[in-house]
This record gives C-alpha cells, sequence and structure tokens, in this order.
C-alpha cells in the first residue's frame, strides 16, 4: 500500500429550501405594503409644493412690477433735480444777482435778498432741497438758505472741482454732510461771472449747490410707495454696495452699513433680477433688485419668506400634523410585528454573548424553517468550529510550555509528545531526530500508555513511512490498512493494527531535523494533520534552540580555556604596563604644565576679543553720532553753493566750497574708519550675485562729476552697458570704482586724463582706472595697499591711508585681486580682477542679456518702488532719481514727502527740492509721517529708519496695509548702515 500524501479536508452544507410564504422578506414586505397604504404623504408634499408654487408666482410678479415702478419714478425724479439745478444755473438774473454779490457793489445786498427769496421759493414748491447754497472758487460760502453758513469756508472737494474743472453739472453720490452729519447727496454745477471788474474773474464766479436730505426726503418717496408688511423694505445702495437709506433692522446703517448679500453685489454690477436667498439680518427673504445707470445705485425689494409664505405653511402644518397621527398609528402597528419577528434574533444575540464571554457549549433552539432558523444553525455550526479552534489553541500553548520548559532534549520530546498524543486521541506515538553524520533518523522519545513498546532505535532516511517523510519534507499518511499490513505496532503485550499512520517532519527553515510518528485505532482527521504541521515546525524551533544551546556550551568551554591563555599572557603585559605608566607619570607632568601655558593663552585671546568688540562698537558710535554734525555741514554748504538762497561774492563761495569739501572728507574719513573695523571684526556682510559693472561705474562717476569738470579733467569710459557680468556685491563694487576715482581725481594735475576700461582674461574679468597723475614710485607700490600707509608722492595731500587697503580687502571678500602699474611723474593704473559669471557671456551679453537688462532699468525706475541712499544724500543722485519719476508722470508736479526726526535734513531737502517745482511736505516722527501720508498721498517718500516713537521699519509695515501706495516711490535715507536682512524686509513690504 502506497502512502497518501495528500489528502483534501472537505465539508459540505445541505441546501435548506424555504418556503417564500415562510420567509422574512414576505412577512416584511406584507407590512410594509399594509403602513404604505394608509400613508399620505404623497398627497400632502403634492398640494404642498403646488400652493408654494402658485405664490412664488404671484411674488415674482408684483415684487418684479414694483421694482419697476420704483425705477422709473427715482430715475425720473433725479432727472427733474438735474434740471432744477441747470436751470437755476442759466438763468440770466441768478448770474446777475451773484455777480452783484461776488462784486460787492452798492447793489449785492439787494441782490442777495432777491436770491435767497427767489431760493426759498423753490425749496417751499420742491419741498426736497434741505440747502442751496452759492460756494465761490476759493472754497467760501457766499450766500446760502442757511445764514449760519455765509462766509464760512468749505473743504474744496469734488462738489466744487468737479464742476469749474468740466464746466457742467456734477452729481455727488450719497455722502455725510459736512454741516449737519446726515446722508445727503448734492447737485453742483458752475455759474458764470458777468461780473468784469473782478479781480479773479476767470470764466466762473464759482458754484451753485443743491444738497438733499436722504432720510426726509428720498427715503419716504421710496416707502410710500410700497407696502411690504412687518418685514418688508425698499433698499438704496451705491456702486461701493453701501446703504444710502436707512435700513429698518439697523437704526443709523445710512452711509454705515456695507451690504454682502448676492442682490447688493449683483445690482452693483448693473444686473438686474430676483433672488431668494439670505439677508443682511441673517433671516431668509425675497428680494427684488434694480440697476440706476444714472447715479449708479441699485434698488432692493425685500421681504422675509416667514411673513410671505406664513398662510401655505400653516396650512401644511394643519394637514401635516393629521398625516403624523396616521403615521404613529402605522409605526405602532410596525412595531408589534417585528418585535414578533425579533425574539428569534435576540435569542441567537444571547447565544452569540454567552460564547464571547467563554461558554462554548451554549447552543441556539430556534427551529423555524425561515431565514433566521438558517441563521441559527449557521451560528450553531461556527460555535462547534470555535470550539475545536479553541482547542487546538490549548494544545499549541501546552506544547510550548513543554518546549520552552527546559534545555534537557529528552525532557521536552517526551513531554511534547505525551501532549500531542493525548490531546489528539493518538494511541501510540514516536519522534526521530536526524543524525547527520549517520544519514539516519535515532528515536529520541516513545508514547504508549501503560505499555513499553519494542522500539526500533534507528531508521534509515528514505525507509520506510519516517524515513520517506523525513527525505521528502512532507507528511506522510496511511489510512485504510489491511490485516497483512507492514505498518503494525509492536508492544510487549502483542502487536496493534492500528487505523491509520501519519509521519510529520520536524524542520527549521529547510533543514530537516526529524520526525514525529502517530498511530490512531480510530483514524485520523485532515484538520488535526494540518493543526500537527504546525506544531511539527514548533517543535523544529525548540529542537534548534537546544541544538544551538548545547553548541553555545561547547563554544563557551573552548573560550573558558583561551581565556586562561590569555591570562597568562596578561601577567607579562602587566610587567610592561608598570614600566609604561611610570613613563606616562612623566609625560603626564609636562601636560599639565602645558595646560596652564594654554590656559593664560585662551584668557588673553578671549581679552583681545573682548577689546576688538568695545573697539568696534566705539568706531561704530562715534561714526554715528558724527554724522549729524557732518550731514548738517555737507548739506546746508551744498545749499548754499546752488545759490537758491542767494547769490553769493568769489571769497563766500571759496570758503563754502572749503567748508563742503572738508565735510566730505570727514564723512569719507568716518566711513573709511567703519568699513576697515568691519572688516577686522568680520562683520561685513556682502551679497554675492550676478551684476552687470557698467551700473555701479557709471554711479561712481556720477558722485565724482563734480570735481572732474572743476579740475576740467577728460574722462573715458570704454565699459559699455551689458558687456560683463561678474560675481560681486553691486554696493561694494560701487565703492571699489568710487576710491579709485577719487584717488585719481586727487592726483591727477588740471586738464589731466583719466581712462577707465575692462577686458576677459581666462575666467575674470580685469578692470583699471588710468591717470596722468603723478605717479607712485616702485618702492611705495606695495606699502600704499597697507593699512594708514600713503607712498612718498602723495605726503601732504590730504588722506588717510585707508581707502586703497580697504578696496583690496573689499575685492579679495569677492574673489578678486588688485595691483598697480605706475612710475614716478608717469600717471598710475590700477588694476583688479573680478570673477566672470561665464566665459561665454563677455561680450556677447548684448544679444542674451540686453532684454533682461534693459527690464531691470526699466523696473528700476518705474516699478521699484524702494530705493537705498545713504546720508549725506548725493544731491546728484537723489535729483537723478527725482527726474526720472516726474518723466514717468509726463512732467506733473510731484509731492515729496520728507518723514525724519533730524530737522537739519527736513530742512536741507526742503531748500533743495522746493526751488525745483516739487511739492514738499515734511514729518518730524513715524506717527506724523503716517498721519500726513494717509491723508495727502504723496508721489515719493524720503524715510529715515531710526526715529523716536514709529521707526522706519513700522513705517513701511502701516503704509504696507494702504491700498493707494502701489504708484508710491519710496527712498530710504539713513546713517545707519542696514544688513541685507533688512533691505530683504523693507522691499518685502509692497
Amino acid at each position: 500500500m502506497k502512502p497518501e500524501t495528500h489528502f483534501p479536508y472537505k465539508q459540505s452544507f445541505q441546501q435548506l429550501n424555504i418556503n417564500f410564504k415562510d420567509s422574512i422578506r414576505f412577512k416584511l414586505m406584507t407590512t410594509v405594503i399594509i403602513i404604505t397604504s394608509v400613508f399620505v404623504a404623497l398627497f400632502l408634499y403634492l398640494n404642498y409644493v403646488n400652493e408654494i408654487k402658485r405664490l412664488n408666482q404671484q411674488v415674482n410678479n408684483n415684487f418684479s412690477l414694483l421694482a419697476d415702478i420704483l425705477k422709473n419714478d427715482t430715475n425720473r425724479w433725479l432727472t427733474y433735480r438735474e434740471n432744477d439745478v441747470a436751470s437755476m444755473a442759466a438763468n440770466p438774473l441768478i448770474q446777475q444777482y451773484l455777480s452783484d454779490i461776488m462784486s460787492g457793489s452798492a447793489g449785492s445786498s439787494r441782490a442777495r435778498t432777491e436770491l435767497l427769496r427767489y431760493w426759498m421759493e423753490v425749496k417751499a414748491q420742491y419741498g426736497v432741497y434741505d440747502e442751496i447754497y452759492f460756494v465761490s472758487k476759493d472754497g467760501e460760502i457766499m450766500v446760502s438758505t442757511n445764514p449760519e453758513r455765509e462766509h464760512i469756508l468749505r473743504p474744496q472737494d469734488a462738489i466744487i472741482n468737479k464742476p469749474l474743472t468740466t464746466g457742467s453739472i456734477y452729481f455727488q453720490d450719497a455722502y455725510m454732510s459736512y454741516y449737519n452729519n446726515k446722508p445727503s447727496i448734492a447737485y453742483s454745477t458752475p455759474v458764470r461771472n458777468l461780473s468784469q471788474n473782478h479781480p479773479k474773474n476767470a470764466g466762473y464766479a464759482g458754484v451753485l449747490v443743491c444738497r438733499i436730505d436722504i432720510q426726509t426726503v428720498l427715503q419716504p418717496m421710496l416707502e410710500s410707495q410700497v407696502n411690504l408688511g412687518k418685514t418688508g423694505e425698499v433698499i438704496l445702495i451705491n456702486e461701493n454696495n453701501t446703504a444710502i437709506t436707512e435700513l429698518r433692522n439697523r437704526p443709523g446703517s445710512a452711509l454705515n452699513y456695507n451690504l454682502k448679500s448676492e442682490p447688493a453685489l449683483k445690482v452693483t454690477q448693473g444686473e438686474e433680477g430676483l433672488l431668494k436667498g439670505l439677508g443682511y439680518n441673517g433671516q431668509e427673504i425675497v428680494s427684488v433688485y434694480r440697476y440706476l445707470p444714472q447715479t449708479g445705485w441699485g434698488i432692493i425689494i425685500r421681504q422675509e419668506t416667514s411673513e410671505i409664505y406664513g398662510p401655505v405653511k400653516y396650512n401644511a402644518l394643519r394637514f401635516t400634523i393629521t398625516g403624523l397621527s396616521a403615521l404613529l398609528l402605522m409605526l405602532l402597528i410596525m412595531y408589534i410585528t417585528f418585535s414578533r419577528f425579533l425574539k428569534p434574533v435576540k435569542e441567537m444575540a444571547d447565544v452569540a454573548r454567552d460564547i464571547s464571554r467563554g461558554n462554548l457549549s451554549r447552543r441556539t433552539q430556534i427551529q423555524s424553517r425561515d431565514e433566521i432558523g438558517v441563521l441559527g444553525q449557521t451560528l450553531n455550526s461556527m460555535a462547534d468550529d470555535l470550539e475545536q479552534q479553541f482547542k487546538v489553541q490549548k494544545t499549541r500553548q501546552d506544547v510550548l510550555v513543554a518546549l520552552s520548559s527546559n534545555l534537557n532534549m529528552c525532557d521536552i520530546l517526551n513531554r511534547g509528545l505525551n501532549i500531542i498524543c493525548r490531546s489528539y486521541s493518538y494511541n501510540v506515538g514516536a519522534i526521530f531526530l536526524v543524525d547527520d553524520q549517520k544519514k539516519t533518523l535515532l528515536c529520541k522519545a516513545m508514547y504508549c500508555p501503560g505499555q513499553k513498546l519494542n522500539r526500533k532505535e534507528a531508521i534509515k532516511m528514505g525507509e520506510g513511512l519516517e524515513g520517506f517523510a523525513a527525505l521528502t519534507q512532507g507528511v506522510q499518511l496511511v489510512t485504510g490498512i489491511t490485516e497483512d499490513t507492514v505498518y503494525t505496532v509492536n508492544w510487549l503485550g502483542g502487536s496493534l493494527q492500528p487505523a491509520a499512520i501519519v509521519a510529520i517532519p520536524v524542520a527549521f527553515g529547510s533543514e530537516t531535523l526529524g520526525v514525529i510518528s502517530l498511530a490512531s485505532v480510530n483514524g485520523i482527521d485532515q484538520r488535526d494533520i494540518n493543526e500537527l504541521t504546525d506544531i511539527g515546525n514548533l517543535f523544529g524551533v525548540a529542537i534548534n534552540n537546544n541544538l544551538s544551546h548545547e553548541e553555545t556550551q561547547r563554544l563557551s568551554h573552548n573560550l573558558q580555556e583561551l581565556n586562561e591563555q590569555l591570562a597568562q599572557q596578561n601577567e607579562e603585559l602587566n610587567a610592561q604596563s608598570e614600566e609604561l605608566l611610570s613613563q606616562t607619570e612623566e609625560l603626564q607632568a609636562q601636560s599639565e604644565e602645558l595646560l596652564g601655558v594654554t590656559d593664560e593663552l585662551q584668557k588673553k585671546n578671549h581679552e583681545l576679543e573682548r577689546v576688538g568688540e568695545q573697539k568696534s562698537r566705539f568706531v561704530a558710535t562715534l561714526s554715528h553720532e558724527l554724522r549729524a554734525p557732518l550731514n548738517a555741514v555737507i548739506s546746508f554748504s551744498d545749499v548754499l553753493l546752488d545759490k537758491v538762497m542767494g547769490e553769493l561774492n568769489q571769497q563766500q563761495e571759496k570758503y563754502l566750497r572749503e567748508i563742503l569739501n572738508s565735510g566730505q572728507h570727514l564723512l569719507n574719513l568716518i566711513n573709511d574708519l567703519l568699513d576697515h573695523s568691519k572688516i577686522e571684526a568680520g562683520q561685513l556682510e556682502l551679497k554675492i550675485e550676478e551684476v552687470d559693472p557698467s551700473a555701479p561705474l557709471e554711479e561712481a562717476i556720477t558722485m565724482v562729476s563734480a570735481d572732474i569738470s572743476r579740475n576740467r579733467l577728460v574722462i573715458t569710459n570704454s565699459i559699455k552697458p551689458h558687456s560683463y557680468l561678474v560675481a560681486a556685491d553691486r554696493d561694494r563694487l560701487k565703492q571699489v570704482f568710487l576710491n579709485l576715482l577719487t584717488n585719481a581725481v586727487k592726483f591727477t594735475p588740471k586738464s589731466g586724463q583719466i581712462t577707465i576700461g575692462a577686458r576677459v582674461n581666462n575666467l575674470v574679468v580685469e578692470f583699471w582706472v588710468a591717470d596722468t597723475g603723478i605717479g607712485i614710485d616702485k618702492k611705495d607700490q606695495d606699502i600704499i595697499f597697507e593699512e594708514f600707509k600713503q607712498g612718498e608722492n602723495a605726503s601732504g595731500t590730504i588722506g588717510t591711508g585707508l581707502g586703497l587697503a580697504i578696496t583690496k580687502k573689499l575685492l579679495e571678500l569677492q574673489g578678486g585681486k588688485i595691483f598697480v602699474s605706475s612710475a614716478k611723474e608717469q600717471g598710475a593704473t590700477f588694476t583688479f580682477t573680478l570673477p566672470l559669471v561665464d566665459v561665454g557671456l563677455a561680450g556677447l551679453t548684448g544679444q542674451r542679456e540686453a532684454s533682461h537688462a534693459e527690464s531691470q532699468i526699466k523696473s528700476k525706475s518705474i516699478g521699484t518702488p524702494i530705493m537705498f541712499l545713504q546720508k549725506p544724500v548725493d544731491k546728484a543722485v537723489l535729483l537723478e532719481h527725482l527726474e526720472r519719476i516726474q518723466h514717468q508722470h509726463a512732467g506733473a508736479p510731484l509731492t515729496v514727502m520728507v518723514i525724519d526726526d533730524d530737522p537739519v535734513i527736513r530742512g536741507y531737502l526742503a531748500a533743495v527740492l522746493a526751488p525745483r517745482g516739487y511739492k514738499f511736505l515734511e514729518a518730524s516722527n513715524g506717527l506724523k509721517g503716517i498721519e500726513k501720508a494717509c491723508d495727502q498721498k504723496p508721489d515719493i517718500i524720503i524715510l529715515d529708519i531710526i526715529m523716536p516713537g514709529a521707526n522706519g521699519f513700522e513705517v513701511m509695515d502701516k503704509l504696507g496695509e494702504e491700498s493707494w501706495v502701489r504708484d508710491l516711490h519710496i527712498f530710504i535715507l539713513t546713517s545707519k548702515n542696514l544688513t541685507q536682512e533688512e533691505r530683504n524686509y523693507l522691499e518685502s513690504r509692497f
């Protein structure tokens, strides 16, 4: 008989035929039909929908008709008012009266009396005008129906300016009156000047104004034509969605409340229609809206739906209550019916709860033939499976406890085999382990209660059921054993013929460790085989652990022997260690001495660092304190030399130039000392970027242009825009050019020449500044780049000896170098290098970068709102930027506002800008500056950073929140050296 290697587990269920009349579906359908037959919801719903539809159509027609009437009446009323004003202004008699009043002639008193009498008749006839008055072009009210307002100045707003500018009637949209603080509208029109003797005769004598009170005239006119119950109202809004008339539920809302509802948004866009939605008070409304193109207003007629649909809802409520009563009755019937059907379901729930609590023997007693009966039988079957699984789980747990109880191989195998045979009712069993050296299976454990088996001690691999299972690593099963079979179990009482024998391999990974052989007289179930296969894997893990433990003990023994050998070697090393210890002590003494010296040096270094920081702070503080008076000296000297305060004689002009030159020299000295201090302290921040050197070069030439003209020097610049792109800090590159040009101008005699050029050399651009000056001796060409050193030829010349030293360090920080080529009395050529961004850009950037550079220049002159200037301000640079901005405004006069706490700066800028046609405003601190800027809305703001109260950063924050600053230009003018982070912050405010 061949062993079976595969025995699939099969289980079938008998299909239950359920009569349709006994099914839950039939019972539920019957109940639902009975309930729905008495339910009248469809009738109620259709009746309600039809009533609502009819009422909606009626409301739409009525509201639309009313809105059209109001729109036509309002347009006609506004047209009448415009005609009234036009006729009064065109009346020759009125013009003559106003001309007499303006001229102050002998008949002016009579003219005033007649004019007021006529105006009072107009007010009484139409009953719409709150005040009629005439105001001169200067804003003085010359005559008014309100005597208290005569001869006072009113603001020159659009009511006055617009008619005088356009020469036509101007309609002033709803506004809050200056006089009575009430919502008003006004019509104003220019009146021609008939007096030829009036000194201010310019075509118009002034403006005729007719003001109308909205609340007492316009709002009552609108409300008198409608009757919208307790919640309805007519709302008039302007083009900004602001309520012109008073809202019913919001007192004081006229010109103070902005409507954000959908009808308000649509009507201000010129749309007309009808909508249902939420009103400004949060209630659902129906609203119709119409647009008045003549004024840009919108008319909204609204009424709450609760008032419109109230009667319909009341009737619907009556029908609904009746329907609900019937529905409750049906629910009661359904409840009784379902309670009867759900009783067995409750029983199944109780059984499931008891099973979840551990009572696996609990079963349902449901015998019905419907779906619930099938569900009860299925629950009992699941309980049987669960009980079997619990039994398997407990067996596995017992096996795990036995396998992990100790590390003795024979003990764990015998205890594990005993648990398996008792749990699965096997009569006999044995465990064989593989002997890799002999290629056999050795019996290590046996089970036969009350008897002693005649066991076979060894089985060859591949021999018998156990050998075949070990060789193939597959479960081997033999069933249907006949009497003449060789598969018998021999024991001392005789032989036992089993009904089935199974051999289960024990493996760890891919390695076979043994076989479990089991025999039963009752047969073996496939589920038991599957579970025993998993248990065999547990045996594999336990046997592998035991073998690993034995191997570990063997290795531990070997390690102990090696440790004893190492102990002997250790004793020899100890002797050598003592000798080394004495040498170590000597070295430690020397090390402690060196540590003492090192500590002393560290203290000295800390002290030097502290002194260096104090020096840097002192230099920075001193430079800031010296700049303020120097700014005043330089600024006012420059103003006086401009001769805007009056002409100067030759001697005065000479003295002022000496003062200006001395002040600039002192300022340059302070700047050099501050830069030198920052470089030495490592605090100089650079912003390396791609720079076109022609731009900073032109700015440097502009700054020395006055000295070039004064000395009649000829300067030649061969560096054209867009020729090169270098990696550099733009401001520091301008400082390098300025230092070299300043030296060239200083040491070149009158009528001399200065030449500037550049060329590409490998991966750098070489720039040179050459002059025809006194030259530099060979022996001095190295020391001139040292701090506070000058050449012999420069003795007696004003200078600190820091300019070239700072230039050299700035270039080195940007990856460049500088050197000089010169001879005494033969001029000097200073050459410096900077890294080229890309070799391919040299000489070709005119094609690839022209558009980019052009856009940069355009953005700098038009779109860039922030310009950074250093105190004292360079007048030429400032005026150049202002002229660019004025050119953009087509030459219109610009308003420039200066916000600075230093009165010297404000006075200097006023002296420079006012004579050149700029309208000048000033503020002494940040808070006043914000208030005045928001009120006057200047074109340009010159802003200081360090001020009491609100500093420049806070001013920028506040102005950045305003909508009118989109076209504003801002110049940051400060003596503070702004970091790149501070510059980025200021630029991000707009």
